[in-house]
């Protein structure tokens, strides 16, 4: 009986807190999208595995009733949290008003997951912009320049990749999976320019550094339960002791960090990579103003981090923007003509040199709208002294409280026809330079804007850049039996995976 008591107690709080949160907005008098399903929220399909998180928020972002409204209230399983997608509204979230919104909602759990939580992508301020200023001399542009150096020597090893692949077959062409592919290249010049290692991840595809950064975006039904957890409902993320890194790659960064660092320190060399500025930062002498302490995983966790990332984005950018290229050959023609062209007039490629590829950055630019890593920005409201709450007029009558998610669809609004026309064809066009003008600002957020942007956007250009030039100046890229004609995004993925692959014919010309 008394059991039967507690199980009605417990049923009825549930269906006042699902009622409480179904009402919020209505409440407000403010558009919103209901919840179709209590408790769950505006977000359930992404749990579900039904819909991929751009998915999800192109229907949140294209939804009938509030399709004109810049700002949409909805929630976030239990919170009350907005959608915002007015130009200029973002420019104050990002921007202007940033210290109201410099922290992320994604959270990790700091006691269990040293690795997750400390990591620049998860920390909050103000130890956030304590790290973020520790590791800006990693992006220099001394360092860059030194960066170009190591990732060409990654890239002669692309090449003998690519000859030793065209020559298993008569036809001097074969078949693969671009993003794994474009993954092998990514994850050596990580390797290299970041911790001084040699992965030949081209030679042993199982090698300990691409075994590891598979896994961490190998999304099976754990993986995506994971990271949706941290982005959307952290709360579930120590309940089930949920990580940013599995036990295996969490022992692989600590054994492998702290053996280069050592041996750093020991043989006293000195190579301008981000090992050099963590072991900068563990020897610095603490000031008292400094709230981070700079031992152990918290270096650990910025290695991990710079790694994940860093041969993520630019594989998954690389394999998208040929697949556009196959399916669109003169395209693919005209960029190949450029670079060889480039070829003839330097000779080679320089650091100098490079972005003289005028057409090469806007295949960039153009597949990094159709395809941003992630399809999502999100932060969180904090009140500051002068702000307690945070005034949405004059595009809503509300003020958001603090803890508020805010959440804003950067893949739909990158796909918008009232900024981009025929959003969902590949026209690099789009961002030829006497086109400038009719891009519209704070529209396009590859990298993010603002304070809180990429902090390795040009590392991640520079090595995108250079992976495309090494494949297409003797490859060409062409749609096999096994190329999906239309782009279907992977439902269990949260940053942009194509469903099933992307498989091309890479034949040399």
């Amino acid at each position: 009986m008394m059991f039967l008591f507690f199980v009605l107690v417990l049923l009825t709080l549930a269906f006042y807190w699902a009622n409480r949160a179904r009402k919020y907005w209505s409440d407000r008098g403010i558009p919103h999208i209901p919840s179709p399903v209590p408790l769950l929220g505006n977000f359930w399909e992404i749990f579900a595995f039904r819909k991929s998180a751009a998915s999800v928020f192109e229907d949140l972002y294209y939804d009938k009733k509030t399709k004109d409204e810049p700002v949409v209230g909805i929630n976030c399983f239990h919170k009350p949290a907005i959608v915002i997608k007015d130009p200029e509204l973002i420019k104050r979230v990002l921007v202007k008003d940033f210290n109201n919104f410099s922290d992320r909602h994604v959270s990790s759990d700091a006691h269990s997951d040293s690795l997750g939580s400390n990591n620049l992508f998860m920390m909050r301020n103000p130890e956030w912009k304590e790290m973020r200023s520790r590791l800006s001399p990693v992006f220099t542009s001394g360092k860059m320049r030194h960066f170009f150096a190591l990732m060409m020597d990654v890239a002669a090893d692309l090449e003998k990749f690519l000859h030793r692949e065209s020559l298993k077959a008569d036809t001097n062409s074969f078949t693969t999976e671009m993003k794994e592919f474009c993954a092998l290249f990514t994850t050596d010049v990580i390797a290299s320019c970041a911790y001084g290692i040699e992965a030949h991840s081209m030679i042993n595809p199982n090698s300990d550094f691409r075994r590891n950064g598979r896994n961490v975006f190998d999304f099976n039904f754990r993986r995506a339960l994971e990271l949706n957890s941290f982005f959307f409902l952290p709360e579930l993320v120590p309940l089930f002791r949920f990580k940013v890194f599995s036990a295996d790659t969490t022992h692989f960064l600590r054994s492998t960090m702290n053996h280069v660092m050592s041996e750093r320190e020991r043989s006293g060399t000195a190579r301008n990579d981000l090992i050099d500025i963590l072991i900068a930062m563990k020897n610095a002498k603490q000031d008292k103003e400094d709230r981070i302490v700079f031992q152990g995983d918290v270096l650990v966790a910025q290695a991990g981090v710079f790694f994940t990332a860093g041969f993520e984005t630019s594989s998954a950018t690389m394999s998208f923007a040929l697949y556009e290229l196959a399916k669109q050959p003169k395209l693919q023609q005209r960029l190949q003509k450029e670079i060889r062209q480039h070829a003839e007039k330097h000779g080679k490629l320089t650091y100098d040199n490079i972005n003289e590829l005028e057409y090469l950055n806007m295949v960039i630019q153009e597949t990094l709208r159709m395809y941003p890593p992630l399809p999502f920005l999100d932060r969180i409201f904090t009140p500051t002294p002068d702000q307690k709450n945070y005034s949405l007029q004059p595009f809503a009558d509300f003020a958001l409280s603090p803890g508020t998610p805010v959440f804003i669809p950067i893949y739909s609004i990158q796909r918008d026809p009232k900024y981009y026309a025929d959003p969902n064809t590949f026209n690099p066009n789009r961002f030829h330079p006497d086109n400038k003008d009719q891009l519209h600002p704070y529209t396009y957020f590859a990298f993010g804007t603002g304070p809180h942007d990429c902090i390795g956007k040009r590392f991640g250009l520079m090595q995108a850049k250079i992976g495309l030039i090494s494949i297409l100046k003797d490859y060409t890229v062409e749609f096999c039996d096994k190329t999906a004609p239309t782009m279907t995004l992977e439902k269990k993925a949260l940053t942009l995976q194509a469903e099933g692959g992307i498989y091309l014919s890479v034949k040399r010309q």
